[in-house]
């Protein structure tokens, strides 16, 4: 039986009145259900409030002394853990330490690349950052992708008429994605957008895979948070001056990566909707991003839009032709139970491993 001691955020963005966070109910709950597996919790965000961040460092080690797991699997935020912390259970302990890296293609210049050498192994969803590890002389890397937790994403039985849900959207309202709600409203589409910023507001995570399950067309919008240069100065003067642990403190002398990493900020990413909407059944039109094409054929398993006209041409499309979507659909749900599950990704990373 192979023991992983699970490593991260409880709560979203460590609030607790945010509800789980995407971690714990995406890997963890994946990992308590792998065969093979016993998986264990540690709470960054519950042991630095109820504890401090000292002591919390100091009962991770004494949590890995104790229990010996085979893999400390981390899936980091911030600055919660010291770097220290990892070395020591990396070098003094026979657990194998592994950190899961989300953002690489922003966050790699101020943040992984000084954090990736203290574990015995990384992970990255970004394809382009693997040759920015090596160029820092990183060699312990994977690349691994989001995939679907069928335990909270799987084809749901209709709850509602079956014409309420034709073209929707779920997820917050940022960066270009407005444009793209309004060009389509424009064009007489029935879209309705669900999510923080948008009128219906935010819905509770479960209600997701009902939407995806039962829309006829379910968007994925894959552009990064920023899009002007307004934005780009804004997430710039933050970045210089760093909220790290609840202090600020001055970051200039970091300049040049952090203006890289500005500039990284508007590529396009593969997002988990991406894995999940298939995964619920749904049809999926997305926009294009990074190497989605080696994980889902267009045309057949999913459909990809290039820019503003084709997205409201290729709704127009759909719409009218149900038996093609939903014969993309099926096909899209059974790539994903065959090559796009957590358990195929962890399994892929403890083989890395050497598990």
């Amino acid at each position: 039986m192979l023991k992983v001691l699970f490593c991260g955020l409880k709560n979203e963005y460590g609030k607790p009145e945010a509800g789980p966070s995407f971690e714990y109910q995406n890997f963890y709950s994946a990992l308590e259900r792998m065969e093979g597996v016993s998986a264990s919790f540690f709470g960054i965000d519950e042991q630095l409030l109820q504890y401090g961040r000292d002591t919390m460092n100091e009962l991770l080690i004494k949590h890995v002394q104790e229990q010996r797991p085979d893999i400390l699997f981390c899936f980091l935020f911030t600055e919660e853990l010291k770097k220290e912390t990892i070395q020591y259970i990396t070098s003094c302990t026979k657990t194998k330490t592994f950190n899961w890296f989300a953002d690489d293609h922003w966050r790699f210049h101020i943040f992984s690349k000084f954090w990736a050498k203290v574990f015995t192994a990384v992970g990255t969803t970004d394809s382009r950052s693997l040759a920015l590890y090596k160029q820092n002389g990183i060699r312990n890397v994977i690349h691994t992708q989001w995939a679907a937790n069928p335990h909270l994403f799987f084809p749901r039985p209709f709850l509602q008429n079956k014409d309420c849900f034709n073209i929707t959207f779920v997820g917050q309202n940022y960066s270009v994605r407005q444009k793209y709600i309004t060009a389509l409203e424009k064009a007489g589409l029935p879209v309705v957008a669900y999510g923080t910023g948008w009128p219906t507001g935010r819905i509770p995570k479960d209600q997701s895979g009902i939407i995806w399950s039962n829309s006829k067309i379910n968007l994925n919008f894959t552009e990064g948070n920023y899009d002007s240069w307004k934005l780009y100065a804004k997430l710039l003067a933050k970045l210089l001056v760093k909220k790290e642990l609840g202090k600020y403190k001055s970051n200039i002398h970091q300049f040049h990566n952090n203006f890289r990493s500005v500039m990284s900020s508007r590529r396009a990413q593969i997002k988990s909707r991406n894995f999940e909407i298939p995964a619920c059944g749904g049809f999926l039109l997305t926009g294009d991003a990074d190497n989605l094409l080696d994980y889902y054929e267009p045309g057949k398993e999913m459909v990809i839009f290039y820019g503003m006209n084709d997205l409201v041409e290729k709704c127009k499309y759909y719409l009218e032709h149900e038996e093609l979507r939903n014969r993309i659909a099926k096909a899209g749900y059974e790539r994903t139970m065959r090559d796009h599950t957590y358990d195929q990704r962890f399994r892929h990373i403890f083989s890395f491993l050497g598990f």
